[in-house]
């Protein structure tokens, strides 16, 4: 870039403006990240009616502001369409001769505006200690004097007569470092006036264009003058028509005397799309395929798709050279690279990347290392072919070199570099609350910290190490933050060392007493036991004599009902001798009628056997009605039983939801519980969400939200999980790069295994459980072998890996990655086979049972099965622009499941490729699908923090909700006894979810200590309904 302004005390090193080169390969006509330099006008195509545009306002008003948003070209616009003009004799009637003041604001806006001009003065008599000297003269005159900056050019003009005009690049910089502090303030509003100032002179011919991010514009209405001469002449760069971008591409590919093919060119002006970073970024990929396509080309071969797939194309080139760059250091280098990325880059308010440079000696200071380490890594990443880094290559470091990103784009693409920004961002924001709390306890308007705050704190300090160099980015008072957490921390210790003092001596008081109430009880209890006995042996001799007095009354008793017995039968006997005589008279009389009676029960059998058949058929018509009258009344029962089930069930229902909202934890928990009871009762769904979320919640109320949380077992989000298939052991592993190895038998049981220096994206293990396939931002696929913690790496790919899966064998697993290949990999060879090339970039896979069969998601909305075996493919589903992100096979190969951008869930026969189902709920992306190991359960995770599950058999059914995860949601899968589902979150937290809801109902009776009252009863259950004990361990206490 012409004259490097933002250096200070380095201008005796920079190359004057006709020297400058480029800062790439010499035939490459591509800048990459940087703008395009003023000798570079030839290579800059696309904005030459813009340029006419911007002279005509220049001219017109002798000040242009030209703002557009980052990633625009304002800067390149400047430098390769104005300033050529300008020197070629733009506005004759003012004369030839020009000269040009190119500055930008940094950090110390004044002394920058007086090195530029400093260095455009015809000194070329002084050395470089007059320079300096005359430097400092210069920015004293700009300080101190309001007409200053017209004081100092008219002494040039005086001199030489020429035209001035200045160039002020990035003026956003003076809103983003002028407002820190009053003194900073207060410059930003001098260079203000001395701008306007020069604006309104007359005594010679001032020209002043400046360029501007256009979300800052609203910042100028801090400076009134400012903000009225912006509003009479600026410009607002236009997005580049199709037409433009096809000349901004096939015009220095011309000039560099390449060639690209016509479908290669189409795909670059569809790939470009309205992206933001559209011209820093087509710049950089276009660079690094005219280099690729340089090494690889054959004999008359133009630049085509092949190349431009190889260096990742624009949505992934950036992010992959800057991680090959990254990954060429060695372990110390990538630390100092790690530390000067975070110290030029931070996050603003509104949560947008900010550059900000910073000299390469506190670079040095962060690092802990010396000036020559810092410089070469940061040559490293300057290189010609990279220029990721400004100064470019061509400008010689020192202590007082001001280092910088050459754009924001790289801050929003490089996945790497967005998790530092988020890193130091974060720690930042606990020192500056650190700080405000030191400030505020010094004047005693708060106290000293107790945890949380106190932990959190001590935890970051021993995690971030912050020093001195580091802190007063952000806060000069760092000394006094660190005595007032090291003041907190001991203040608590000793609170805690009282209170644990207090404890022992209360305890120890409170055995003297438990031994002598003991000792009175032990005396008391003997008494009792002896006064006991006693009164129990004369109750014995009592009793003894009243069960023989009885005795002897009972005897008396028989002999009296025996005399009484004999008297009787005396009677009864002469009874019976007149009785007999009487009844001999009677029989007689009744054979002569029984002869009558037969004579006549003839003659009546006739007419009874005709009676009898029509009864018999009556008989016949009353069964059939008994037993339709039965069937309805059977009906009738089941009906009252289905009524009276749902209305329980209901009720139940009902009394879950209640549950939520209530504070008492027992009543809760009993509420709850009892909800369950009487759902299971009357036949309810297990996985019911209503009774699931009431048994949850009260359960988490008592032993805390977090009890399945594996906190910050990552540093930064976790992307994937895998399960054993023989154990209770699953592997978690995210964008920090480390692979850890848990249980969920013991949540304390967690073991790093390695980590690397980028992220990791995808796990997948073998049925045996010993290999562990792991995907990540490199192209090449590490195997974990899991019996020894031993890798391997397997080649092949050409750019990341976005998913792998393991065959129904132990040695073969397939991949995919944004090389758009799906490949076949050998653990015991470690080959990797290429299985056929994809039309699309596949963003998931899943493999049927038998291995035979592929299914896969691609960013563009479809869903495509690929025939292993035949190497064939088909589109099954497709929702154009509805990018589809995770895929699931069911176990039994029935079901095909996945999940799209918009949050729906859709469930497909695998066979007929019908859609049987549309699951909505979800509210964002849905990241993950998984199904249970037998089957039963299905499960999805989204970026809305939400997991869902269905029984497989009632997927029309509402799910089961989990909303307790804490950030969006990367993976889910079931343990292998599928009584858990593990949760991989984008905070760092890995949760264990339990699947049955009996889990929760088995335990909760433990941590209840009290039923329900009837008055309790009455108002959550009904009045109709009886009270009982819903925790038959506890007594119900009487209010």
């Amino acid at each position: 870039m012409l004259n490097y302004e933002l250096h200070q005390n380095e201008e005796e090193h920079t190359i004057s403006d006709v020297n400058v080169q480029n800062d790439v390969v010499l035939n490459n006509p591509f800048p990459g990240l940087r703008p395009f330099s003023v000798e570079e006008n030839h290579l800059f195509f696309g904005r030459e009616s813009q340029v006419d545009e911007v002279l005509l306002k220049l001219a017109t008003n002798k000040f242009v502001t030209v703002m557009g948003y980052s990633g625009s070209g304002k800067s390149s616009l400047i430098y390769c369409g104005v300033v050529p003009v300008v020197y070629g004799g733009f506005m004759t009637e003012v004369g030839p001769d020009w000269n040009i003041i190119m500055t930008r604001p940094g950090t110390s806006p004044i002394h920058n505006l007086g090195s530029s001009i400093q260095r455009s003065l015809d000194y070329g008599y002084m050395n470089k200690e007059e320079a300096r000297i005359n430097r400092r003269v210069i920015s004293s005159i700009l300080r101190t004097d309001p007409n200053g900056l017209v004081e100092v050019l008219a002494k040039k003009y005086q001199k030489q007569k020429q035209n001035t005009l200045i160039f002020i690049d990035q003026f956003e910089e003076l809103f983003r470092y002028g407002t820190s502090d009053q003194e900073s303030a207060e410059e930003a509003r001098l260079y203000v006036n001395l701008i306007l100032d020069a604006c309104r002179n007359s005594q010679f011919p001032v020209y002043i264009a400046i360029t501007m991010r256009s979300d800052y514009v609203g910042e100028c209405a801090k400076f009134p003058g400012l903000t009225q001469l912006i509003n009479e002449s600026n410009y607002l760069v236009p997005q580049m028509s199709r037409d433009q971008k096809r000349m901004a591409i096939e015009g220095p590919i011309a000039v560099g005397g390449g060639q690209i093919s016509e479908r290669l060119l189409k795909r670059l002006l569809n790939d470009l799309g309205d992206n933001q970073d559209q011209l820093p970024i087509l710049q950089h990929a276009l660079m690094r395929t005219w280099n690729y396509w340089l090494k690889n080309k054959e004999e008359g071969e133009p630049m085509d798709i092949g190349h431009y797939n190889a260096i990742g194309r624009i949505t992934e080139a950036l992010s992959q050279h800057a991680n090959e760059t990254f990954d060429e250091l060695s372990s110390r280098q990538k630390e100092i690279a790690e530390i000067l990325f975070k110290s030029l880059t931070e996050k603003s308010s509104n949560n947008f990347g900010m550059r900000r440079p910073v000299k390469l000696s506190f670079v040095a200071d962060l690092a802990d290392a010396t000036e020559e380490e810092v410089i070469e890594v940061v040559d490293h990443f300057r290189a010609p072919g990279r220029s990721f880094l400004m100064p470019p290559p061509n400008v010689r470091l020192n202590s007082d070199s001001l280092i910088e990103i050459s754009h924001e784009s790289l801050m929003r693409i490089w996945t790497r570099l967005k998790v530092w920004v988020d890193e130091e961002f974060e720690s930042a924001q606990m020192y500056r609350r650190l700080s405000e709390a030191a400030a505020m306890y010094q004047i005693g308007r708060t106290g000293l910290w107790r945890p949380p705050d106190l932990q959190l704190a001590l935890n970051w300090q021993k995690k971030q190490k912050p020093t001195r160099a580091w802190a007063r980015r952000y806060d000069e008072a760092f000394e006094r933050a660190i005595v007032f957490l090291d003041t907190s921390r001991i203040t608590y210790e000793a609170e805690q060392r009282n209170q644990e003092m207090l404890q022992k001596r209360l305890v120890k008081r409170t055995k003297a007493v438990a031994i002598f109430l003991g000792f009175a009880a032990v005396i008391s209890i003997l008494f009792f036991v002896y006064a006991l006995t006693q009164s129990t042996e004369a109750k014995r001799q009592a009793e003894l004599a009243e069960a023989e007095k009885i005795e002897a009354q009972k005897q008396r008793d028989i002999a009296n009902e025996a005399t009484i017995e004999a008297q009787e039968q005396t009677k009864k006997a002469e009874e019976a001798l007149a009785d007999a005589n009487e009844q001999r008279k009677r029989a007689e009389e009744a054979l002569s009628k029984a002869e009558y009676e037969r004579l006549r029960a003839e003659q009546n059998f006739q007419i009874a056997q005709e009676q009898t058949n029509i009864a018999n058929d009556q008989k016949v018509v009353a069964q059939e009605a008994r037993d339709e009258a039965r069937n309805q009344f059977k009906r009738a029962e089941e009906n009252y039983r289905d009524a009276q089930r749902l209305l329980y069930q209901s009720i139940a229902q009902s009394m879950a939801v209640k549950s939520l909202s209530i504070e008492d934890n027992d009543l809760k928990g009993a509420l709850a519980q009892q909800a369950k009871i009487f759902f299971d009762e009357y036949q309810g769904r297990h996985y019911d969400p209503y009774i699931y979320n009431g048994l949850y919640a009260a359960t988490a109320d008592f032993i805390g939200r977090d009890y399945n949380t594996i906190p910050k077992l990552h540093r930064n989000a976790v992307r994937s999980v895998a399960v054993a298939n023989n154990s209770p052991n699953y592997f978690t592993t995210g964008t920090q790069g480390k692979l850890v190895k848990s249980t969920t038998e013991d949540q304390s049981n967690n073991m790093s295994l390695f980590s690397n220096q980028f992220p990791n994206r995808a796990l997948s293990i073998s049925n045996n459980d010993q290999w562990l396939a792991i995907a990540s931002d490199s192209a090449y696929i590490q195997v974990l072998n899991t019996e020894t913690n031993s890798t391997s790496k397997i080649t092949g790919h050409k750019g990341y890996v976005n998913d792998v899966e393991f065959s129904n064998g132990n040695n073969e697993f397939y991949s995919t990655g944004s090389d758009r290949t799906i490949r076949r990999n050998n653990i015991e060879s470690l080959r990797s086979e290429l299985v056929m090339n994809t039309q699309f970039e596949l963003k998931a896979i899943d493999l049927n049972s038998n291995g035979s069969q592929l299914i896969a998601g691609t960013i563009e909305g479809n869903l495509t099965l690929y025939d292993l075996e035949s190497k064939s493919e088909s589109v099954i589903f497709n929702n154009p622009g509805v990018p589809i992100h995770s895929v699931q096979f069911s176990q039994d190969n029935k079901l095909i499941v996945f999940g799209d951008e918009k949050g729906v869930i859709h469930v497909m026969n695998a066979n007929s490729k019908a859609i049987l189902y549309e699951l909505v709920g979800h509210k964002g992306r849905v990241s993950t699908i998984a199904f249970s190991p037998d089957n039963k359960l299905m499960a999805s995770g989204s970026f809305d923090g939400v997991i869902q599950m269905w029984p497989v058999k009632e997927l029309g059914e509402l799910p089961i909700r989990i909303t307790d995860n804490d950030a969006y949601v990367w993976d889910i899968k079931f343990s292998s006894d599928s009584e858990y589902i593990i949760s991989a979150c984008a905070d760092g937290d890995v949760r264990l979810w339990p699947t049955n809801p009996d889990k929760f109902s088995d335990q909760l009776c433990e941590y209840i200590k009290r039923n329900m009252t009837e008055e309790e009863w009455k108002t959550y259950v009904g009045d109709d309904i009886k009270y009982r004990a819903t925790c038959v361990n506890l007594l119900v206490e009487d209010y």
